[in-house]
Formats: C-alpha cells, sequence, structure tokens
C-alpha cells in the first residue's frame, strides 16, 4: 500500500462546520471499440439510496472521457470538505499491471501510449484519500475478461497501490449495485462483514474489524476520521511488506497503536491461509519477466498451457502451475517455490533432450527410407530410376545426384539428336516453312526467321511431346516427316 500523503492527511483534520459527503457513479455497458459489459450501469440505480443517506451524488451512465473528467474534477474539489466519500465505476479497464484506467465510452483501443479515452483509477484513489477510514471505492467488472491490449496491456485490473484509509471493493458488474444499497447506504450495516459474507466480492486496502459508513441514528455523526499518529508510519511500513514478520514486529513495538487489532487479524489470515503464504514466499523470490518467460515456455513444453509466454502470471499462467503441482504431488497453490521452479526447469530440459532424440530418430528413420528408394530407382542407372527417386524425394539426400545424372543423360542425347539433325540438311527455306508451320498449329516457335534458337527448340519439342515422338527439341526423320506431311496434307 501506498502512504497517504502527510500533507493530504493534514489537510483532511481541518473540516468546515458543515462537510458535505460525496458519491460518484459511473458505468458503462456500451462501447464503440468492444463488445457490451452486461449490468455495467446498474450501479447508477443506488443513487437514491445514497442520497437518503445524506451523499450528494453524481451520476453518469455510457459517458464520453470529457463527462467523466469534469465529475472526478467536481468531485476532486469537494473532497477536501467531505467526512465520507464513495466512488463506483463499473465497465471495462485497462492495465499494465501496475496501473488501471477505467474506460470511457468513446474510448479506442488502448495502448501504453495513448489512453487518452480513460481516467486513472490511481487518480481516484489518490481523491479518495481525503476522507481516510471512510472512503470506498467500488469497481465492477468481468472477473474472466482477460484480453490482451498488445504486449504491455490487458484488460482488467492491476495490483492496486491502495493509499491508506481507503478500502477497494470489486467484483462482478451485477454484484456491486448491493454493496451501495445493502451496505455503504444503510445505517449501522457493517461493510466488511457484508464482503466478508459474499464470495463473489474482493477487497483490497483498507480493511478494519468493521466498516460502518452510515451511522444508526441519522442525525448522529458519521464515524470520525483515523488520526494521524506515531504508529502510521510504522503502520504503513508493516503494510507495505505485508509479511506475518512484519505484523508482528508492529503489534510488539506498537501494542496501544489503534491498528493492532487489524494486524492481529491480517496476521491470522497470513498463518492460517497456506495460499497467501505461498504468495507471499513466492513474491519473495523477487522472479524478473525474463525468469517468469522462461517459467512459462518450461510449463508449456511440459504440456501445461499458460495460456501465453509474456512474463506475466495471469490466470493462464497460475492455472497451469496449479495443474503442475497436482501432478506432481505437490498443494496446489498456484504459487512457486525454488524447489518447484528447479524441477520444472529440470523436467524441460529432460523433455528437450526426449524432443531431440526423437526427432534423430526421426531423421534417421527417414535417411534410411531415403537410402533404400535410391537403391531401388536411381542407383540402377536409368532415366526413369532418376525420375521416380526425385518425384518421390525432390529434396532428398540424393536429389542432386539424380539431377546431375538426368542433366548428362540429356546433354548426351541432345548431342546425337543434334547431330541426326544436322545429317537432315535443313536449308533456310524449309527451316521457315517448319517455323511457320509450328506457328500454324499453335507451338508459338517465336519469330519466323528460319534461325532455330530456343522458343523455336521449345515449339518443336512440344509438337514432339504431343505426337508421342521422342521429345528432343531437334528434327529428326520421324519428326520432319509428320511435320512435312501435316504442312502439305492440310
Amino acid at each position: 500500500m501506498r502512504r497517504l500523503p502527510l500533507i493530504a492527511a493534514l489537510a483532511g483534520l481541518a473540516l468546515p462546520a458543515f462537510a458535505e459527503d460525496r458519491a460518484l457513479l459511473m458505468g458503462v455497458d456500451r462501447y464503440d471499440e468492444f463488445r457490451r459489459v452486461n449490468d455495467a450501469t446498474d450501479v447508477v440505480a443506488a443513487a437514491e439510496d445514497l442520497r437518503d443517506a445524506g451523499y450528494q451524488v453524481a451520476t453518469l451512465s455510457n459517458g464520453s472521457v470529457r463527462d467523466m473528467r469534469r465529475l472526478l474534477e467536481d468531485l476532486a474539489t469537494a473532497a477536501p470538505d467531505a467526512d465520507r466519500i464513495v466512488v463506483a465505476l463499473s465497465g471495462r479497464f485497462a492495465t499494465d499491471a501496475t496501473r488501471t484506467w477505467f474506460l470511457a465510452e468513446d474510448a479506442d483501443t488502448p495502448t501504453p501510449f495513448g489512453l487518452d479515452d480513460a481516467i486513472s483509477v490511481d487518480t481516484v484513489m489518490d481523491v479518495l484519500a481525503r476522507a481516510p477510514g471512510q472512503a470506498v471505492l467500488v469497481l465492477g467488472y468481468d472477473q474472466d475478461g482477460f484480453s490482451s491490449f498488445g504486449r504491455y496491456l490487458r484488460e482488467g485490473v492491476g495490483r492496486l497501490d491502495v493509499p491508506q484509509g481507503v478500502t477497494v471493493i470489486y467484483g462482478e458488474p451485477s454484484r456491486i449495485e448491493d454493496v451501495l444499497t445493502d451496505a455503504v447506504a444503510v445505517p449501522g450495516a457493517d461493510v466488511m462483514a457484508y464482503v466478508r459474507d459474499n464470495r463473489r466480492l474482493n477487497v483490497v486496502g483498507y480493511q478494519p474489524r468493521g466498516l460502518i459508513m452510515q451511522a444508526e441514528a441519522q442525525d448522529q455523526a458519521p464515524p470520525p476520521r483515523p488520526t494521524i499518529e506515531p504508529s502510521l508510519r510504522a503502520w504503513n511500513d508493516a503494510q507495505e511488506a505485508n509479511t506475518a514478520d512484519s505484523y508482528r514486529s508492529f503489534i510488539f513495538d506498537n501494542p496501544r497503536s489503534p491498528y493492532v487489532e487489524e494486524a492481529r487479524r491480517r496476521l491470522d489470515e497470513i498463518e492460517r491461509d497456506p495460499v497467501r503464504q505461498a504468495e507471499l514466499d513466492e513474491n519473495g523470490l523477487n522472479l524478473t519477466r525474463n525468469e517468469r518467460r522462461a517459467i512459462q515456455r518450461n510449463l508449456t513444453l511440459l504440456d501445461f498451457n499458460t495460456r501465453g509466454v509474456d512474463g506475466i502470471f495471469g490466470p493462464g499462467t497460475r492455472g497451469a502451475i496449479r495443474n503442475w503441482q497436482q501432478n506432481n504431488g505437490f498443494a496446489q497453490t498456484s504459487f512457486l517455490t525454488t524447489e518447484q521452479i528447479n524441477r520444472i526447469d529440470a523436467q524441460a530440459r529432460r523433455r528437450t533432450a526426449e524432443i531431440e532424440a526423437e526427432e534423430e530418430r526421426a531423421r534417421a528413420e527417414a535417411l534410411a527410407l531415403d537410402r533404400d528408394y535410391w537403391d531401388e530407382t536411381g542407383a540402377r542407372g536409368t532415366v526413369a530410376g532418376y525420375r521416380a527417386y526425385l518425384d518421390r524425394y525432390p529434396e532428398g539426400t540424393f536429389a542432386e545426384e539424380a539431377r546431375n545424372r538426368l542433366a548428362a543423360v540429356q546433354e548426351t542425347n541432345n548431342d546425337a539428336a543434334r547431330a541426326a539433325e544436322d545429317a537432315l540438311n535443313i536449308n533456310p527455306v524449309l527451316r521457315r516453312l517448319i517455323e511457320n508451320r509450328l506457328q500454324q498449329l499453335g507451338f508459338d516457335p517465336g519469330r519466323v526467321d528460319g534461325r532455330f534458337d530456343d522458343d523455336t527448340r521449345r515449339a518443336i519439342s512440344r509438337y514432339q511431346r504431343q505426337g508421342n515422338l521422342s521429345a528432343t527439341g531437334y528434327l529428326d526423320q520421324a519428326t520432319l516427316a509428320r511435320l512435312l506431311a501435316d504442312t502439305f496434307g492440310r
């Protein structure tokens, strides 16, 4: 948690005679760029109950960022004079894991450098910190929504750095209206007891054993604010560490502090909750982003899907860790120890070696099949054998050798075919006649000039192939006879 800035805390002690409590309710269920958030604007319906409880209430449904900022600026101006402040935000949020923004109805797809159509939840908490002990922030958002906005942002609420004295309650949009109407605005109702009894709600920040926002009698003054006293700095330090040792030290060193009961409650919670202790132990490892990526890669290699390798341990990674722990006989906390990280790494290395061995066996088997096929085809030294091998293994071990041998055979055949054509002593006039006829038959010999260039050779080859003749591209007696017969017979 963050320490309440001293100037803000002291400012809260000098209240005017007639303080005016404030509430701001904003919900967005329709977005220009995103899918609908069901029930997000229901929170605005709590306005009447809060007004009856003495709050001056401002509301906004499906508002633009301009309207949101205007209402927040009004709240910030009035906050120093308020005994109680309640803010409820329901809709779609974006976070980079350490900061969080509430998206306006006209928000574009967020980027780390382009969150102009959103309001900072951290700034909202700073405003709430002007009423420590009587400041409640209620957040409603899809608890299963973890879409990614590029590499650095995702949907949802990140780790909130809550100022001293601010209570943050969050849950599904359909649940948060009841927090306001059935707890915050009800005389004598204990907000903390209400949250503890509702498993679909969560709370972070200031968590006293009891939090009553509305006194039993309407003419009774609101509960006093926590006083700024010497143990506050130590209490802030204990909460920042948030470990069993930090709370034990605080209790021992500050036995008369008003925060002792809360410190005992949190100490009991840590010592009784193995999952919480496991989380603290993992946090103590101070894993870097790259180390977290390596763990995600290893888990994925072991067929435990982390739903991405980004160095952020979200629900996908926590689920993968929990499944791995179950398969390996560990308590299913979803948080890792050094021993478990080392074991995951060892298993991943073994799996990598197994994969490499499997790939090597597959390569050896493929090479053996390749060689066997060559022995039955190309190794026999025939044109048909070379072509059969290349049809099956165009990129095989012996493919280059097969192509070279085919080329050599083709060159030898070409020499013989060229000699056979030369023996025909075809004169220039007949050459033109042959080219002209090839053109008439649709074989495109190129320019009709009596010169047998590459275009002419290809045309002759196509003609020979169509006539089931030896397709050499050179004229022989059979080709010339059939071509002349075609010429003079039509």
